[in-house]
């Protein structure tokens, strides 16, 4: 079972000691994305997230990097629609350098304006390759559809004219406003004295502040369906699918993992059966649940030649429907267990995964887990309740779609009336 701590400040660490490893990984991580932007100020979380990196009233970034680099170790971060993580990993003897490095950076940062526009440079060349990406288009369409006006539509990256407007007081009134005690989560994992680590909590962050005004309660988001593409010359179609799914602390949230392994969650799941091996109509094509603090979604994502499109649309509304149909029997849902089991064992192979475990699970659930009752809930995984779920998720009026490729608005209008007329 991992371990919890609270500093002073009221800041919580979690923390396990993994036998066996030589290395250790510190992630803190901040309740803040692109899900608590505005289109205003979209892109910012990320935007700080570079610069957290640009240097520190002690430390250019070049000295950051030669810090970590120096003793063979690596620093890195990043953005997602609800959190910013921050993580080192280095060998376990290293571990108060790893403290000292991220501290100094999380919240020593200069925010210097000329750093600043150096950076905008190279995020939007980031967008720019993003952009070139039908795979990362496609998804970033999607959830602009699926979410509607919610701030969960908003690219985490920013737009280009979002990000060429950052001015320093806008960095620093959205920092001084989640970069706090409060808002905050550290976790450590692998080779570490634990003697010590409330001592090197303490002394690195135990003077990080508090924001007594900070409120988190935005407005839930709902699911939108509706369509929408965009046209580029490519060989292949890109094309993803959000339907109804739960929120990430819901108790369906291990049936639903369950539900999309055997819908399209690996190589022997019914549309990679389908598609792929039976029809050879994609390469790839896979499906996977997203969650979020308020709402979830089950994702549809593949590529294919144009001419097969409407024929691969077709093979996967049969497939939904013969799922709704025929529903699971005991063999299908003790299968995917299994893979779960496995699946899940083997991702914590790994200092830095298992540190990303336990940060995201006190950041979003505010609950203490340990191995054996995450195990406990895959094997407790009912068929009945997996079976209540594909009602839930397959319901033809919760469905969006977006497309990326040799496609226009009637192509995709045409596709989805298809698929909200043809699910059962």
């Amino acid at each position: 079972m991992h371990n919890k701590m609270q500093l002073s400040n009221g800041l919580n660490i979690v923390y396990q000691r993994l036998e066996g490893y030589k290395s250790v990984c510190v992630g803190v991580w901040i309740k803040a994305g692109s899900a608590n932007e505005d289109r205003a100020n979209n892109g910012i979380s990320h935007f700080i997230e570079h610069m957290l990196f640009k240097g520190t009233e002690k430390r250019s970034a070049k000295e950051i990097a030669l810090i970590i680099d120096g003793i063979g170790g690596e620093i890195n971060a990043y953005t997602a629609k609800e959190c910013t993580c921050y993580y080192a990993k280095l060998l376990g003897e290293d571990l108060e350098v790893g403290f000292d490095v991220l501290s100094d950076m999380i919240q020593h940062s200069t925010f210097e304006t000329e750093h600043m526009e150096v950076e905008k440079t190279v995020i939007l060349d980031e967008i720019n390759m993003y952009e070139d990406s039908a795979e990362d288009l496609v998804e970033d369409i999607l959830t602009g559809i699926t979410f509607g006006n919610h701030a969960l539509s908003l690219p985490i990256l920013g737009t280009k004219e979002t990000v060429s407007g950052f001015q320093r007081e806008d960095i620093l009134a959205y920092y001084s406003k989640y970069y706090v005690a409060n808002n905050a989560v550290i976790s450590i994992a692998g080779d570490f004295d634990e003697s010590e680590l409330e001592m090197l909590c303490e002394k690195y962050f135990g003077e990080m502040p508090q924001n007594d005004q900070l409120r988190l309660d935005a407005v839930r988001p709902e699911f939108h369906s509706a369509c929408g593409h965009k046209y580029k010359d490519n060989e292949q179609v890109q094309v993803s699918i959000d339907l109804q799914g739960v929120p990430y602390d819901d108790h369906r949230s291990y049936d639903l993992m369950l539900l999309s392994n055997i819908f399209g969650g690996n190589n022997s799941s019914m549309l990679f059966q389908k598609i792929r091996e039976e029809s050879g109509l994609s390469y790839s094509i896979f499906s996977q649940p997203n969650f979020y603090d308020d709402i979830g979604t089950l994702n549809i994502s593949f590529g294919v030649a144009k001419e097969n499109l409407e024929q691969t649309m077709k093979l996967i509304i049969e497939t939904i429907n013969l799922l709704k149909q025929n529903r699971l029997s005991e063999e299908d849902v003790e299968h995917a267990r299994a893979h779960l089991r496995g699946s899940f064992v083997l991702g914590l192979e790994g200092t830095d995964n298992y540190m990303d475990l336990i940060g995201r699970l006190e950041l979003f659930t505010q609950k203490e887990k340990n191995f054996d009752e995450m195990m406990a809930k895959i094997d407790n995984i009912k068929r009945e309740t997996v079976n209540a779920l594909i009602d839930l998720c397959f319901e033809k009026e919760k469905i969006a779609l977006a497309i990326v490729g040799d496609v226009d608005e009637h192509l995709t209008e045409m596709l989805f009336n298809m698929l909200k007329e043809g699910i059962i």
